[in-house]
């Protein structure tokens, strides 16, 4: 795999920073909305949802906390997982909770499936899958996302807000297409 950048990597703005900022804004007041006075925990999958969290955080009244979760992939020559493990990092027991799994950017839906799939047995009273870019044409699996903030088409590679591509651009404010 390339782990270099071409020298000319253009990146072009999808969603501006007010455009996150508004979007984020409205799907706090939606998920409170929905979750009523029910303690929300958001589970954000590292590293590319760290700031989605921490904006919707703010911007959701009410009692919300929050924790982290890790997925280590290992890829067959297929590029597809051929094995997950899953790093539960920073949070107790989701048994009973409103649980909202945060998720960058969803695509084939498979490591999102995964994910619920485990997060089920662990008995939370709901569970909520929230993008921040869902990519609806590129599922490969049967799989709902219950809120997202943007939809986005099969083209390029999304960067900046926390998303990076080879450890790049994860700094910029707005969301750009590489």
């Amino acid at each position: 795999m390339c782990t270099r950048l071409p020298l000319r990597t253009r990146v072009k703005k999808a969603f501006s920073e007010k455009q996150i900022a508004k979007r984020i804004s409205k799907l706090g007041a939606e998920i409170r909305k929905d979750a009523g006075k029910a303690e929300v925990f958001l589970l954000g999958v590292l590293k590319g949802a760290s700031l989605f969290l921490a904006d919707l955080m703010r911007a959701m009244p009410g009692d919300v906390s929050y924790g982290y979760i890790n997925v280590v992939r290992e890829m067959a020559d297929t590029e597809i997982a051929s094995a997950m493990e899953i790093d539960y990092l920073h949070w107790s027991d989701i048994a009973g909770k409103h649980v909202y799994l945060l998720k960058d950017v969803v695509s084939t839906g498979v490591i999102e499936s995964y994910l619920l799939q485990q997060l089920k047995q662990k008995n939370p009273a709901e569970l909520k899958l929230v993008a921040l870019v869902d990519r609806p044409e590129l599922r490969t699996v049967a799989l709902d996302v219950d809120y997202r903030a943007f939809e986005a088409d099969h083209r390029g590679v999304f960067v900046g807000y926390g998303l990076e591509l080879y450890g790049k651009y994860a700094n910029l404010p707005y969301i750009g297409r590489v």
